[in-house]
């Protein structure tokens, strides 16, 4: 019998992310607290715009038209509206965060504003074109709409897939969107200037309604939007009235930070008013009760992502000694084993002062600072924040440094109630947790197995954690995509080093697009244009009062 051979093709190797699955449980959490809202979707007249392009596009195109057609249009259309913001921008002088930012190819489009601002009229299609070439303002075909907005639009039901390759609006929400966007709008000359392909800064002038710093005065479509983004109609369930919560957060904080004068409203902030209470130290701050439970679940993703940060440092440590191995171990075992050994790891764990986990809890709960004293360096949220800045410290890596994060794991178990499930009320089940096999549950568990355990032992034991933990994500990424993220494999000689050694990296919880979002509505409105500082509008009180009614 003959025998047929093949090579077989290396799996692609790529740089990857979230190497332990520890950031899954925040994605998850954040999934459900801001619904309809992602990490992309920046710009609130988006959700009303792209519904309208469609519509509108419908209303003035034959019925039959192609694809290729319809992309053609598209494209353009995507540009000019870019453009229109961007030109407003200079125009008008004012805040220029009201205007260009976050909106879609902006970035390959400024240039071409530069050339309208000097006098010049340009051809939309030079910057629409599909072709690969310096100017094409996007990569993706259906531009914006297809690589930020298309999932989420779809979700809230203003858009809807068609038997045409290109999406279309939904007869209820997305018409009604799209008229609304239209009553505000000169969408004739919009679509002339699409037509025609030549712009100026004539044209763009004449078309400055569109540019998102006009939807607050643009009254149809803003109510339209502070539905969809408030569920002010009861229309969306449950991930309705939580999105509506949770802006309602955002506008309680920012409400609290102005009365206050403490800081500004940016992450960090938002960070330590929903884990700690407190507004960046300064003060407390005092949630309304109907609020609380959604401050709550908040307190659970800030958690977990410190928790996350911390585990990845372990890792980070581990590659870091793994990679000055002269010789590889023979296995995760024996490697855990060999770097928690090292002098200067035994060192810096006797500094604690600290035989057991166990007492190193208990010397932190007299010790520690409070809950609330979030401006303490010593405070777990300052650790994190100094572990994903944008500064590199060699320490970081030095397998001493483990000292450090054995005591901020301590820590985060002392604040840890456990009466209460390891992610409070929120609907997190195994099923969710299966491919983050170190989440906040099995910590609690590993937790009450340290209690008696030498701090030697804590060391060993979380580092094996990591790289058997590693070994299961990546080998499920591999099986999934064809692609290896391994940073560590077990071979014929042992333990061995793969590729960089990442960083530390924290989630994003989808806080920017929210302010953004609210002050695109004119729910907040920014006090300096280099702050972040925010007062909340007469609307913003009235939609936070709304919410929490």
């Amino acid at each position: 019998m003959g025998i047929a051979t093949n090579w077989i093709k290396p799996p692609t190797v790529i740089r990857g992310l979230d190497h332990l699955g520890t950031q899954g449980p925040c994605i998850v959490i954040y999934s459900q607290l801001f619904p309809g809202i992602t990490n992309v979707t920046d710009r609130a007249r988006y959700y009303s715009f792209f519904p309208w392009l469609i519509w509108s596009f419908d209303r003035r195109t034959s019925k039959e038209a192609s694809f290729d057609t319809f992309l053609e249009h598209y494209r353009r259309a995507d540009c000019l509206f870019t453009l229109i913001a961007e030109r407003h921008a200079r125009v008008s002088k004012d805040n220029p965060a009201r205007h260009g930012p976050a909106m879609v190819g902006r970035d390959n489009l400024v240039p071409a504003v530069d050339l309208i601002d000097s006098g010049r009229s340009l051809r939309l299609s030079t910057y629409a074109t599909r072709d690969d070439v310096p100017s094409r303002y996007f990569l993706n075909k259906l531009g914006g709409l297809g690589q930020y907005y298309a999932g989420t639009l779809t979700q809230l039901e203003l858009l809807s897939t068609k038997t045409k390759p290109w999406l279309g609006y939904t007869e209820t929400r997305g018409r009604q969107i799209a008229e609304a966007f239209e009553s505000g709008v000169p969408g004739a000359e919009f679509w002339e200037a699409v037509e025609n392909d030549e712009i100026s800064g004539e044209t763009l002038d004449a078309l400055h309604a569109f540019c998102p710093c006009c939807l607050p005065t643009q009254s149809e479509e803003q109510a339209v939007l502070l539905d969809t983004f408030f569920d002010r109609q009861a229309d969306f369930g449950e991930e309705g009235g939580q999105r509506r919560k949770s802006f309602a957060v955002v506008l309680h904080l920012a409400k609290a930070l102005s009365d206050t004068g403490a800081t500004e409203l940016d992450e960090f902030t938002f960070r330590s008013a929903v884990y700690a209470r407190s507004l960046a130290g300064v003060a407390e701050w005092d949630v309304p009760v109907s609020l609380e439970s959604t401050v709550s679940a908040w307190s659970y993703y800030v958690r977990n992502d410190v928790f996350s940060v911390a585990v990845q440092t372990a890792f980070a440590i581990g590659l870091t000694a793994l990679a000055a191995e002269s010789r590889p171990a023979a296995s995760i075992e024996d490697l855990a084993r060999s770097i928690s050994d090292l002098p200067s790891v035994s060192r810096a764990l006797r500094a604690l002062k600290v035989d057991t986990f166990g007492e190193l809890c208990e010397s932190l709960r007299a010790d520690a600072p409070q809950l609330h004293q979030v401006a303490s360096t010593d405070h777990e949220l300052a650790w994190f924040a100094a572990r994903v800045s944008a500064r590199t410290d060699e320490d970081d890596r030095a397998p001493a440094f483990l000292a450090s994060v054995v005591r901020i794991l301590a820590l985060l178990h002392t604040r840890d109630d456990a009466i209460r499930a390891p992610y409070g009320h929120l609907a997190i089940d195994a099923e969710q947790l299966k491919d983050s096999p170190i989440n906040l549950a099995s910590f609690r568990l590993r937790c009450g197995a340290w209690k008696e355990l030498p701090l030697r032992n804590v060391v060993e034991e979380l580092l094996a954690w990591c790289f058997e933990a590693h070994l299961h994500v990546a080998l499920r990424k591999l099986r999934q995509n064809s692609r290896s993220t391994f940073r560590l494999i077990p071979s014929e000689r042992g333990i061995e080093p793969r590729g960089d050694i990442p960083p530390p990296a924290k989630t994003t919880p989808r806080f920017r697009q929210a302010v953004r979002i609210l002050r695109d509505v004119g729910a907040l409105d920014q006090v300096q244009t280099d702050r972040d500082q925010y007062i909340v509008t007469a609307l913003g009180d009235a939609l936070c009062a709304a919410a929490h009614e």
